[in-house]
């Protein structure tokens, strides 16, 4: 009997701890039905995650969590099920590697001029290969001794407000979900209750959003069966996942939400009529 899904994680690709194959292994315990890898901005994860699929598995189903820029700050979009060979999703994700790239460097440059003896190479050796981002220069500091703990470089530093932030240069929320759209797949809302982005929600829907994750390891249960009321109100998708990094202080362990499986189904029925 199929049973529960978890379609938000990650893996060292992006910001988290385990590896593709580590993560399996993980995902293989706790007899999840189906389940995607939603690393930030790079599909990497996922393609390596197929690779090691096998006869028996869970259903693995293309994921990303590609960042969006608003007035406020970022907002973060889940895609899924798109065809990972589309030509144009593939380029806009390598284009933003690089700007990606650009950013942590500059974030580098801000922390040195406060001071803090810290190189890019150090931000490089924490990404062990995957796409720069703040949780790797939290780890390049809390490595060096620069901070005594890792969610301290976020306080002092690199928060929205910190005086080493750099801003992303994003996608528009129109320019992800028209991608995301044209390579095949459906995008969704994710962890709306994080700062209060439930209120771009009526916007996001006239743009074309499939979907919103009620199901997240930071949802309390009323904000979730509000999340499942406006999406029927708003005739969305509804959707979830532990958003698991394999970090202690960082969301859920893998399943933890108990979504279930027909959630899946209807994505799924959602995609093929599309």
């Amino acid at each position: 009997m199929k049973q529960y899904i978890d379609l938000h994680m990650h893996t060292i690709c992006s910001d988290g701890a385990k590896t593709p194959s580590e993560l399996l292994a993980i995902v293989r315990s706790k007899k999840l039905s189906a389940f995607s890898v939603t690393d930030h901005d790079t599909i990497d994860g996922y393609l390596q995650m197929k690779e090691l699929m096998q006869e028996g598995d869970p259903t693995l189903i293309s994921g990303v969590e590609l960042s969006v820029s608003l007035e406020d700050g970022d907002m973060h979009l889940l895609a899924y099920l798109f065809d990972p060979e589309n030509p144009e999703f593939k380029k806009a994700l390598q284009e933003f590697q690089v700007t990606r790239e650009e950013r942590g460097k500059k974030m580098v440059q801000k922390l040195n001029e406060l001071g803090i003896e810290i190189s890019y190479d150090d931000v490089l050796e924490a990404t062990a290969g995957s796409v720069v981002g703040r949780p790797h220069i939290a780890r390049a500091l809390h490595k060096a001794k620069l901070t005594s703990y890792y969610e301290e470089a976020f306080h002092k530093y690199i928060s929205d407000n910190g005086p080493a932030f750099v801003a992303k240069d994003n996608f528009t929320p129109k320019d992800a979900i028209d991608l995301v759209h044209n390579a095949g797949g459906l995008i969704v809302l994710a962890h709306p209750g994080i700062n209060n982005k439930e209120k771009y929600l009526e916007e996001l829907v006239g743009l074309g959003l499939d979907g919103i994750e009620a199901f997240h390891s930071s949802h309390k249960m009323a904000e979730r069966d509000r999340y499942k009321n406006l999406a029927e109100q708003y005739r969305l998708l509804v959707t979830g996942g532990s958003d698991y990094h394999g970090i202690s202080d960082r969301h859920g362990t893998v399943g933890s939400q108990k979504v279930p499986y027909t959630y899946f189904e209807l994505l799924l029925e959602r995609a093929d009529k599309n």
